[in-house]
């Protein structure tokens, strides 16, 4: 499939657009704060209208699509700012089990599919930091035994599975249940919210039958839930940005300053004309890195591009939107106050315009060097 092949949607996709949309639009900002970083009412209508098998192959009770359909329900997740773990575990978890052969993987995705085990990945995906150690495995007979620690995790009160990424001799990636023996989980709470955690792990003894995949299996399949990470997470910021501008525009459109309506200032439509050219920018490559993430066989460079625009966007449309709110956009009453915050934590995850230039900048010396 060509890049233009995937801009012109097929017929399951814009359904899903469609659907994804109205249902965004009917979710009340009082009801996102009132669920305090997880609702289990909006969770079982996901699983319901089959989002959460939106990777899952048939046989796992999923639809069997790929990465552009999941940045579709990743914007979504950003226009309502959603604080529910869609990206982590119906994303990034299944992302990386569709790549796995062997039951132990497919159960498993059959029950995130199903909105029955709310999976976080633990060590890769969230955030797209390669540079940050990961708990070390040693072999124990048939298993292994892990020590370390995750500084973050997607993971709320609800999240039962936790993915690992172990180092050691060989890469490998673990299935971890929330009550295994010697995991402590330490929850703490995002900047717009969400609910994350530390994981520290004491020799935690891991049976075979949860080893899901070593060495090379293991680096393709984590591969392959990051580059999925990169394109959900640049299109849920999409979808926040989105509404971010739309919320300005409105604002401008009502307030009344000397008199005049804010949106007749000229400055400040010029402003907002700024905003729009970032966020088509952004778009442009967000909708590359979805295709890249399914469409590529080594996306990273293109995934870092994308990733370094579309935080630029998210710093210019959140500082902006907050500057043309005045102080009022500060407030907890005011939703673009929220917006932003979402921007502030989705730039973190993408390891901010900076971090996503340094990446791409020491690949290209590494290339030169050879």
């Amino acid at each position: 499939m060509t890049f233009l092949e995937h801009l012109n949607q097929s017929d399951e996709a814009r359904m899903i657009h469609d659907t994804a949309a109205r249902w965004a639009g009917g979710v009340a900002d009082e009801a996102v704060r009132a669920s305090k970083g997880f609702s289990a009412d909006r969770w079982a209508e996901m699983a319901e209208m089959g989002w959460l098998g939106i990777l899952a192959g048939e046989d796992q009770g999923g639809l069997g699509m790929g990465a552009a359909e999941a940045a579709i329900l990743a914007g979504a997740m950003g226009t309502a700012k959603l604080p529910e773990p869609f990206i982590a575990s119906a994303v990034v978890c299944a992302g990386a089990l569709t790549r796995l052969p062997g039951g132990a993987a497919d159960a498993l995705l059959a029950d995130i599919a199903a909105g029955q085990t709310i999976a976080a990945p633990a060590g890769f995906g969230l955030p797209c930091d390669d540079s940050a150690p990961c708990p070390t495995a040693t072999d124990d007979g048939d298993g292994l035994v892990v020590s370390g620690e995750v500084a973050l995790c997607e993971a709320g009160p609800a999240t039962g599975v936790f993915l690992l990424r172990t180092g050691g001799a060989e890469t490998s990636l673990v299935r971890l249940d929330r009550d295994a023996p010697g995991l402590s989980v330490i929850p703490y709470r995002a900047v717009d919210g969400r609910h994350l955690a530390r994981l520290v792990l004491t020799q935690v003894p891991v049976p075979a039958g949860a080893i899901l995949a070593r060495g090379p299996a293991a680096e393709t399949a984590l591969a392959h839930a990051e580059a999925l990470a990169v394109a959900a997470l640049c299109a849920d910021a999409m979808g926040t940005m989105d509404r971010a501008l739309a919320l300005t525009a409105a604002y401008l459109n009502e307030r009344e300053q000397f008199g005049r309506k804010l949106a007749s200032f000229q400055a400040l439509r010029h402003l907002i004309a700024d905003m729009m050219v970032e966020v088509e920018f952004a778009r442009s490559m967000a909708d590359l890195a979805a295709f890249g993430a399914d469409g590529i066989e080594d996306p990273v460079a293109l995934l870092d591009r994308a990733r370094a625009r579309v935080c630029r966007a998210a710093k210019v449309v959140g500082e902006t939107s907050i500057q043309l709110h005045g102080g009022m956009g500060m407030t907890d009453e005011m939703a673009i106050g929220h917006y932003f915050r979402r921007l502030n934590f989705l730039q973190a995850m993408l390891g901010q315009e900076a971090g996503a230039l340094r990446r791409r900048a020491q690949a290209l010396a590494a290339e030169v060097a050879s």
